[in-house]
């Protein structure tokens, strides 16, 4: 009985890519062509599906062929069908199993530096993973890489969409600080005060991060004057260490400038504060646990270098559990 149920399910697939070659090309001798089999085995698999659904998909009698409104229906879920096959196979050739031959990681660039020799030992000794491909870049750009399939994890402060496609194992979450020059002699409670003797140094309204700034100044009625606007927080922190711009970072975007010991000084904002969460993201259902061992595991380094970085801030910097993923 079990080789029976074996082939009739094997047949039912063979027979719904029979079908659909049907439904597009409207003639069973074109379709069974396509496929490689002959006209009276596509036939008789077209049989086949319509026995088992209890349903007419074809209106025979007509040339060309067409469908039923069953058969239309049909069609519709066809496609969802095989695509998700299409996209189970690709994903199996992807993955191999317990020996993953390569792990691809995308990471903010702001974190790279601390992120990088920890993940590397972790990859290598627990993972046991060969090789270990790293990139650096905007956040912007990791969930077209990740649909692309150029990167198989993300570690970014990007808001995805759709998150019902990803695997989603927040970190942290992060205040957003006062970066001041370290000779700075003026009030640091006073933003308007703080503006008058200094300009703002911002990421540039095309990242993610100086879209979340200048939206929250906008909510805080801040109109505030600029000097320079970048796309990498080295370039940002170098507009503070000049002594005439002010900037709003968080702890993960002034990392490398404060293990630099670049001079600076921070405060908390003298307005209403703001966040952002870092997260470990992957297509949804592709590697397994392997997301949330990568963000257990980021997590774990984060949290050491920025207590160690950020005494005066650590108790804000919030931790969360990536044993729990969100989807």
């Amino acid at each position: 009985m079990r080789s029976e149920r074996n082939e009739t399910d094997i047949n039912l697939f063979r027979a719904l890519e029979v079908f659909m070659a049907v439904a597009e090309m409207r003639q069973v001798t074109a379709a069974a062509l396509a496929l490689g089999m002959t006209q009276s085995a596509a036939s008789q698999h077209l049989k086949n599906l319509e026995t088992a659904f209890g349903v007419v998909l074809l209106n025979r009698g007509q040339r060309p062929i067409s469908l039923t409104h069953a058969g239309e229906v049909f069609q519709r879920h066809g496609f969802r069908i095989l695509n998700e096959i299409d996209d189970l196979k690709s994903n199996l050739r992807h993955l191999s199993a317990a020996a993953m031959p390569v792990l691809r990681i995308g990471m903010l660039a702001s974190i790279a530096t601390t992120l990088t020799p920890g993940l590397f030992d972790f990859v290598e000794n627990d993972l046991k993973v060969p090789e270990l491909i790293l990139s650096a870049g905007l956040t912007s750009d990791h969930q077209n890489l990740l649909n692309g399939r150029q990167i198989d994890i993300a570690v970014t402060s990007e808001q995805f969409l759709n998150t019902e496609d990803y695997d989603v194992c927040t970190i942290l979450e992060e205040p957003f600080l006062l970066v001041l020059p370290e000779n700075y002699k003026g009030p640091e409670d006073d933003i308007h005060a703080i503006s008058k003797q200094l300009s703002l140094v911002r990421f540039s309204a095309a990242t993610p991060v100086g879209r979340r700034t200048d939206q929250h100044l906008r909510r805080c009625r801040l109109n505030l004057p600029r000097a320079i606007e970048a796309d990498r927080s080295s370039m940002v922190v170098a507009g503070v260490v000049t002594g005439k711009c002010f900037a709003i970072l968080t702890p993960s975007l002034l990392i490398d400038g404060v293990a630099e010991g670049m001079p600076m000084r921070l405060a908390p904002l003298p307005f209403a504060g703001f966040r952002r969460g870092i997260q470990v993201v992957a297509r949804r259902g592709d590697l397994g646990d392997l997301p949330v061992r990568i963000a257990q595991e980021c997590r774990k380094i984060l949290q050491h270098h920025f207590h160690s970085r950020f005494p005066d801030f650590a108790d804000q910097i919030l931790y969360h559990d990536a044993a729990n993923p969100l989807h």
